[in-house]
């Protein structure tokens, strides 16, 4: 089967990134040949078919033209339309399937796709179909403010970035894109990592028939110890809206070092604690060896996860993982199983403080649910059914 691949990343940024590239190496494992159309950067995986990538756009760092291009490019790419077609006519896919295009490359690749015939399938990361600021942070358990269609709560609480400009872009953009019912009219299925989104997406308005479960997978590490070195590793966006200031807040009392691995939002500050390390940005191989050395795994993230792949990886690699009951993370951390979610702070702080002493679970990690092979059969069958 000729499968076209589509994430406006092709590099390790993210969840939804790591997801997508393994998924690319997983569907080559079986035979299944394989495009991708993504946006152009200097760290990109190396791709035959970079020449279709769509320029680069940079929202933080880049200079104003490459904003204001950015700008329009949220709403509408006659670029990636354009580029989109040329390598539909060359690789000729029997299938489209789409990560995140949002702001990189924009929905407008979709209505060129499905006027030749070609199924399109979705997988479900995040919140944006749904969410100007693609979290549903704004109240908890998860906010319900914008599900109506109506996006002016996150320009009045500036949920973007605390930025009125930027909320308002971001409300406007998803007002256009569901007003010309891009996404509902040209999706065939959406894939759900969880029941979880499945029920916010229909609660939203979404067919419930045009929406399957099928949860990410976990690369399994083989057997590791749970000795580790001494210290918990929390890995992702090293930012507020994660709760890493809280995580940071506990573990400074602690005899126990606390490392934080990822990209950092530029207005936070790491603290100067003694048992506080942050290392940046770490690829795959060092990242997994950090996770492998560790004790266990810890996230305070209280946002409404559609997955939660540190959980996965962390079970993926034998270590518990410590968080929130929130979001998806009940559908793969069983408690005193493979980990614990605690219903509040007091709750989570005192189980910090109990794996810290060392008192938590030892498992193995045999969950058929999250295993590659597992997933691997079943995407392409569902890729082959819409075929």
């Amino acid at each position: 089967m000729k499968i076209l691949e589509v994430n406006k990343f092709n590099h390790l940024r993210g969840g939804a990134d790591k997801h997508f590239l393994d998924l690319v190496n997983l569907l080559q494992s079986k035979g299944e040949e394989v495009a991708v159309f993504s946006m152009y950067h200097p760290q990109n995986r190396e791709s035959e078919w970079s020449k279709y990538f769509v320029s680069r756009v940079d929202y933080e760092k880049g200079n104003i033209f490459n904003k204001l291009k950015g700008i329009l490019r949220m709403f509408w790419s006659l670029e990636a339309r354009r580029k989109i077609a040329a390598l539909l006519d060359d690789f000729q896919p029997d299938i489209v399937h789409i990560h995140n295009i949002y702001h990189q490359i924009s929905p407008s690749i979709l209505p060129e796709i499905k006027k030749r015939k070609i199924p399109i399938v979705m997988t479900v990361h995040d919140w944006k179909l749904i969410c100007p600021n693609y979290l549903l942070n704004c109240e908890e358990p998860y906010c319900r403010k914008c599900v109506s269609g109506k996006y002016w709560h996150c320009f009045a609480q500036k949920c973007v970035k605390n930025s009125y400009l930027k909320s308002l872009l971001c409300g406007l953009e998803l007002s256009f894109h569901r007003w010309l019912k891009i996404y509902e009219k040209n999706i065939d299925l959406f894939l759900a990592p969880s029941q979880f989104v499945k029920d916010v997406l229909i609660q939203a308005g979404f067919s419930v028939e045009k929406i399957k479960v099928l949860p990410h997978f976990a690369n399994r590490r083989g057997l590791t110890s749970t000795e580790g070195e001494g210290y918990a590793i929390y890995f992702g966006r090293v930012s507020k809206e994660k709760n890493v200031d809280e995580l940071i807040e506990i573990f400074k009392d602690l005899p126990m070092r606390l490392v934080l691995a990822g990209n950092k939002d530029d207005d936070f500050e790491t603290s100067n604690y003694p048992n506080i390390k942050y290392v940046g940005f770490k690829n795959t191989n060092e990242l997994e060896r950090l996770i492998r050395n560790s004790k266990f795994v810890v996230s305070a993230s209280r946002l409404p996860e559609t997955f939660g792949l540190i959980a996965l990886e962390a079970t993926g690699n034998n270590k518990p993982f410590l968080g929130y009951k929130v979001g998806a993370y009940p559908e793969i951390i069983e408690n005193g199983k493979n980990g614990y979610l605690a219903e509040n702070y007091s709750e989570f702080k005192e189980k910090i403080a109990q794996y810290a002493a060392g008192n938590f679970p030892r498992f193995k990690f045999s969950e058929e649910k999250f295993d590659p092979v597992r997933y691997g059969a079943e995407v392409v069958d569902i890729f082959r059914s819409l075929c």
